[in-house]
């Protein structure tokens, strides 16, 4: 198949291949963009079941947009055969990265926390993996997380765009082909390693059964070794439903006490005990590795500062040569992280519009609203080049490959983010992205009161800021923060009658008028 053209893409490579698919580098000779290209075994084809899970592979993971999720491209047929083109990842899956050896601490609880925030992602699209395991996991050479093959997911909520799936009319969140039947073909001792108790026992699954599975995934990362094993399948199940693993701290006695607690909260074999939602798990692994670095902070300033004053007491040519190296590290470290990104100065930048990943489409004005306020904040600074609302709202529900996004807008970096909204409580995640490589600069979630919205942009756009490496005079600053209202209830109301506002039809135009409060006669919203 290399060298050959199939469909929009010229194939350059073989990357790998198993049961349930044959994946090859090609160029996308459209965009000229290299891609993976996933295959259909021949051997599959004309399997219901295979294809069934091959299209929902593409279906469920298409229905989300985060850093930690592979992004799918496109589901194509083609002269019988079927294939998926999704991101091409440089790296290796976290299971060639395990290979039997504790992470460091640090490296754990950042790629658990991508890990566990691309889950929650996908739970509040209403889909659930159903198949989390080290080897459908991959870290890329820049040490980011990127969830692949929901071949298995489960969509307990119908994704917004899902497409009929091909040759069919059924959707994916239907399916002519009974559940029980979509699974690998020749599971391994692996994948059971990693089921869920309530799975093993073949009942109804819910999002903690992927909470479940990404303990027993955190559990190796931690150790080294599987929590539940076995030489069968049947020894395996018998552990996973009835017997408690050893305490990961006594594998690994470096484990701060914290990590335990939230490793054996995921493992409850009940799940009403277990983590109830992903983000409960991120918030305790984001808490666990600020309290971590902080402390090592502490710890390295205090030896630093010892081991100067012992240095310099000595008064001998090695410990003043010693001291002075100290400090030249120092300097050249502060220089390093002062430096401009890539090396160079990021003079232009596109806020894309804020995906709403909230269950509820009722809150779609807030990733509207903040998308124009951060847009309305960056305007104001010096020197640096914002996308109009107009330019940056081409893009709303749309494909955001920052590369392709970059050429057409003209700028330099992206920055895109999605918003929850739970009742109170709202979680933004955003992140910035080098248009020229599809390269992640900077990410960061932010878990607030509704409330609080006007101390969230503000922390977005004075990170934002800080990324893009500009110096701000006080009077600048005191722009970009600029506020007309310090009442939240009042500015939720300006957000919404803008959002129905900028529809710009009859009853978008109504109903914004009505949540501005203006006092005409046809106002009925």
């Amino acid at each position: 198949m290399i060298g050959q053209t199939i469909s929009h893409y010229r194939i350059l490579s073989q990357l790998g291949g198993g049961g349930m698919g044959v994946v090859y580098e090609a160029e996308d000779l459209k965009l000229h963009r290299h891609v993976a290209l996933k295959f259909l075994p021949p051997e599959m084809e004309n399997d219901l079941a295979a294809r069934e899970r091959f299209q929902r592979e593409a279906f469920a993971a298409s229905a989300l947009n985060h850093p930690n999720i592979c992004t799918i491209y496109e589901i194509d047929e083609t002269g019988g055969q079927h294939f998926i083109a999704m991101e091409l990842l440089q790296g290796q899956t976290l299971k060639h990265r395990i290979s039997g050896t504790p992470f460091a601490i640090e490296q754990l609880l950042e790629l658990g926390t991508e890990i566990v925030d691309a889950l929650d992602a996908a739970h509040a699209k209403g889909i659930v993996h159903r198949d989390i395991k080290p080897t459908n996991i991959f870290v890329t050479d820049r040490g980011h997380a990127k969830v692949l093959d929901f071949g298995l997911a489960k969509l307990t909520a119908q994704p917004k765009s899902v497409p009929p799936a091909i040759g069919q009319s059924t959707s994916a969140g239907t399916t002519e082909v009974p559940e029980e039947q979509l699974t690998s073909p020749g599971t391994t001792l692996g994948t059971v390693s990693y089921m869920s108790p309530e799975q093993a026992r073949g009942e109804e699954l819910d999002a903690r059964t992927d909470l479940f599975s990404f303990g027993v995934v955190l559990y190796e990362m931690a150790t080294g070794r599987l929590p539940f094993s076995g030489n069968t399948s049947a020894t395996i199940f018998h552990a996973i439903l009835g017997q408690a693993p050893i305490p990961p701290g006594r594998l690994n006695p470096e484990l701060p006490p914290r990590l335990e607690e939230i490793i054996h909260k995921a493992l409850e074999k009940d799940r009403d005990v277990r983590y109830q939602h992903a983000s409960d798990m991120r918030a305790d692994l984001k808490r666990l590795k600020r309290d971590t670095d902080s402390s090592r902070s502490v710890n390295r300033a205090a030896l630093a500062e010892a081991h100067i004053q012992s240095w310099w007491r000595s008064r001998t040519a090695i410990g003043i040569a010693a001291v002075v190296l100290i400090v030249l590290l120092a300097v050249a470290g502060w220089f390093y992280r002062s430096r401009m990104v890539g090396g160079e100065t990021i003079d232009s930048v596109a806020v894309l519009p804020f995906v709403n990943a909230s269950a509820d489409p009722n809150a779609e004005y807030l990733g509207d609203g903040i998308t124009e306020s951060l847009i309305n904040s960056l305007s104001t600074l010096p020197h640096l080049k914002v996308m109009s609302r107009d330019s940056a709202f081409m893009y709303k529900g749309k494909d955001t490959d920052a590369r392709r996004v970059g050429q057409t807008l003209g700028v330099r970096a992206v920055l895109k983010g999605r918003v929850i909204q739970r009742g109170d409580d709202l979680e933004i995640s955003a992140e910035l992205v080098d248009a020229r490589d599809n390269s992640h600069i900077w990410g960061q979630q932010y878990s607030r009161k509704a409330s609080d919205i006007f101390a969230l942009q503000s922390d977005l756009a004075k990170e934002m800021t800080s990324m893009l490496r500009m110096r701000l005079t006080g009077e600048d600053e005191k722009q970009m923060m600029k506020s007309y209202t310090a009442n939240p209830e009042a500015y939720q109301l300006y957000l919404r009658g803008r959002f129905w506002w900028n529809k710009r039809t009859d009853v978008g135009l109504n109903k914004g008028i009505c949540q501005l409060r203006l006092k005409i006669p046809r106002c009925t919203g």
